[in-house]
C-alpha cells in the first residue's frame, strides 16, 4: 500500500514569507526523497550482434599436368656441426668442447669433399658421353672429340677417354659408398661390368673395401677371389727364356732397355717383373688405342 505523505498545512494570508520558503523547502524534500526511492526500470540487455560469415576464399585450381618442381636433399653429404656453447665453466672441458666440434668439421668436410669428386666424374662422364654420342664436335668447328674437350674444358682426350670408360662402373658404385671415386683404380673393374654386371661390380668393391683401403691391386685381387677376375694371358716372360746378351755391343732403343731392365727383374723376382710388364702392357695398349683413333670419333 502506497505511503501518504504527511498533511501539507494550509498556508494563510497572515503568514510571512520565511514561512513560506519553509514549505517550499518542504515540498522539494519530499519531491526528492519520491524520486530517489522508485525502483530503476530494467535495462535490456544488449544485442550480441553476429557478424555474417565471410565469404570463402576462391582458391586456384591446381593443373594436375603441370610439371612440379621436385626439391631433393643432397645424398650423403654430412652437415657441419652447429656451433654451441659448453655447459660446464671449467677451461679443460670447454677446450674439450671445442676441440671435438673443430675435429668433427674437419670430418665432415673431407667426406663431403669425396663425394663431390665421386658426383663430379658421374657428371663429367655423362655429358661428355652425351657429346661423343651426339657427334657433337662436328657441328661446331672441331675436327675431333678430343679437339672440342681440350678447347673449351680444359679435359685431354685420354683424359676424357678414360673417365668415359669408367663411367659404368661409378655409377654402379654411387649407391654404395661415398668415398671419391678416382678413375685409375676403377679401371679393374671395367670388365667385371661388361662381363657379369653392376651386381659384380659392387660385391668386388665391398669385398675390396674389407680389408681396408680400396685401391687397384684390392680390387683385383677381390676381383679374382670372387671369380670375376678375366683369365689372365700367359706372360711373355714365362715360357721364353732370357736371352744371352749379344757379344758385340748393339744399340739399344728405350723399349729394349725397358725389356732387359724386366729380364733382370725376373730372374731375380718372377712375381714383381710380371706385375710391371702387366702394367706396362695395359699402357701400350692404351697408347695404341689412342694413336689409332679407336676411342675418337
Amino acid at each position: 500500500m502506497k505511503k501518504q505523505p504527511p498533511p501539507v498545512p494550509v498556508i494563510g494570508a497572515s503568514q510571512d514569507s520565511s514561512r513560506e520558503d519553509e514549505l517550499r523547502a518542504w515540498e522539494e524534500k519530499q519531491r526528492h526523497r519520491q524520486q530517489t526511492t522508485q525502483v530503476p526500470e530494467p535495462v535490456a540487455a544488449p544485442q550480441v550482434v553476429v557478424p555474417a560469415p565471410a565469404a570463402p576464399v576462391a582458391v586456384p585450381a591446381v593443373d594436375a599436368s603441370a610439371p612440379v618442381a621436385a626439391v631433393s636433399e643432397p645424398s650423403g653429404y654430412l652437415a657441419m656441426p652447429e656451433f654451441v656453447e659448453p655447459a660446464s665453466s671449467d677451461p679443460a672441458d670447454r677446450l674439450e668442447h671445442y676441440s671435438r666440434g673443430i675435429l668433427a668439421a674437419q670430418y665432415a668436410a673431407r667426406a663431403n669433399h669425396e663425394r663431390a669428386e665421386q658426383q663430379k666424374l658421374i657428371a663429367l662422364g655423362l655429358r661428355l658421353q652425351a657429346i661423343k654420342d651426339e657427334e657433337l664436335h662436328k657441328h661446331t668447328g672441331f675436327e675431333t672429340f678430343g679437339a672440342l674437350t681440350d678447347a673449351r674444358f680444359g679435359i685431354k682426350k685420354h683424359q676424357a677417354n678414360n673417365i668415359l670408360r669408367v663411367l659404368g662402373v661409378a655409377q654402379a658404385l654411387e649407391d654404395v659408398t661415398t668415398q671419391e671415386l678416382k678413375e685409375r683404380p676403377l679401371r679393374v673393374l671395367v670388365p667385371v661390368l661388361d662381363t657379369h654386371g653392376a651386381d659384380a661390380v659392387r660385391e668386388t668393391w665391398a669385398e675390396a673395401a674389407r680389408h681396408g683401403n680400396v685401391t687397384d691391386t684390392a680390387l683385383s685381387e677381390a676381383a679374382n677371389f670372387l671369380g670375376y677376375a678375366p683369365p689372365k694371358v700367359q706372360s711373355v716372360l714365362e715360357v721364353e727364356p732370357p736371352k744371352a746378351k749379344p757379344a758385340a755391343a748393339v744399340p739399344v732403343d728405350e723399349s729394349g732397355r725397358v725389356l732387359e731392365r724386366l729380364r733382370v727383374l725376373a730372374a731375380q723376382d718372377l712375381a714383381a717383373a710380371r706385375r710391371e710388364a702387366e702394367a706396362l702392357q695395359a699402357a701400350v695398349r692404351e697408347l695404341v688405342e689412342e694413336l689409332a683413333g679407336n676411342l675418337d670419333r
